[in-house]
């Protein structure tokens, strides 16, 4: 294993096709693969008769894991939920790219694992790239250790914006309505002064949130770091907060990122970053602690299905 070849694989075997015997596998190995999650960050299970929803959820279900709901999350994603548990990665159009970050690091609850299952894997890209982030914090320190410190001294605050109504065209389209679950203006600014958020209407009825600080990194377990933030995905791919000006991240005190800082650090993220093709079937379990994702714009005349399911 080296910072560019990180992944776990487990190739199942056939006699794990009935559901009875393939969740007997999982609690008898269910230590193992926390182990191995805590070691590589990512575990790809390859050979599983997993193909759809239900059977996805049920074998989420195996590793006794807490949920984590979409419906009750913070995400800014548009997603679609096919059980209470499953949903769908992002309904972002094809060519779309979103950038590497850890899952709902630019809110107060995130998720510990993330599960994948490719359901109908695109005929051209589409792969969901995965990062070592304790290796990209080690990188980043011998690169700038200035930057690490200042990231560390003073954190990170989120600038985005909440549409009236989902927008499907965007890869942070879902409306305020749904992300705070609010009706009404009134009980989404309520919603949005607990968090301890500041935020105005702006054209549209479009809402300008701007987060409290968060910490952009993260002691792991075993004493390394992980760049844990939105940074990346954030500085590249959301829109600029028009209303004031604001960039869709900046440092805790206020102070701006310098453009050569985010290509810098997108850089030496790609240096590190595992692309591996999606085949039907395939279910991908990453330590959102310890590894970023991604989503590659895609194309073909096979659609692209990959699944979600968050744990605590």
């Amino acid at each position: 294993m080296n910072e560019h070849n990180f992944l776990y694989e487990v190739r199942c075997q056939s006699e794990l096709s009935s559901p009875a015997a393939l969740e007997s596998w999982v609690r008898e190995n269910k230590e193992r693969f926390v182990s191995k999650l805590e070691e590589t960050g990512a575990i790809l299970f390859t050979g599983l008769s997993v193909k759809n929803a239900k059977d996805f959820d049920h074998f989420v279900s195996m590793f006794d894991f807490k949920v984590f709901t979409y419906k009750q999350s913070l995400s800014n994603a548009v997603r679609i939920n096919k059980t209470d548990k499953v949903f769908t990665a992002n309904e972002a159009p094809k060519e779309v790219e979103i950038y590497l970050h850890h899952e709902l690091a630019q809110t107060p609850a995130y998720p510990k694992y993330i599960f994948f299952l490719c359901a109908s894997a695109s005929k051209v890209g589409g792969e969901t790239p995965i990062c070592r982030s304790d290796h990209l914090y080690s990188k980043i320190m011998a690169q700038d250790p200035a930057l690490i410190k200042k990231f560390e001294d003073f954190g990170v605050i989120y600038n985005s914006i909440m549409p009236n109504g989902n927008e499907l065209h965007s890869g942070q389209g879902r409306s305020w309505q749904t992300t705070l679950g609010a009706r009404t203006k009134a009980a989404a600014e309520k919603k949005i002064k607990g968090l301890g958020y500041s935020c105005e209407w702006v054209d549209k009825d479009y809402l300008a949130v701007t987060t409290r600080v968060f910490q952009a990194t993260k002691m792991l377990t075993g004493g390394d770091k992980s760049f844990f933030n939105q940074v990346l995905a954030a500085s590249l791919g959301w829109k600029n907060k028009s209303s004031l000006g604001l960039p869709p991240v900046t440092f805790g005190n206020g102070d701006r990122l310098r453009e050569d800082s985010i290509n810098s650090m997108f850089d030496a993220a790609r240096s590190l970053t595992l692309l591996r093709k999606w085949s039907d079937g395939d279910i991908l379990v990453i330590d959102n602690h310890r590894v970023m994702h991604g989503r590659k714009p895609f194309s073909g005349n096979k659609p692209r299905e990959v699944l979600v399911s968050l744990t605590a």
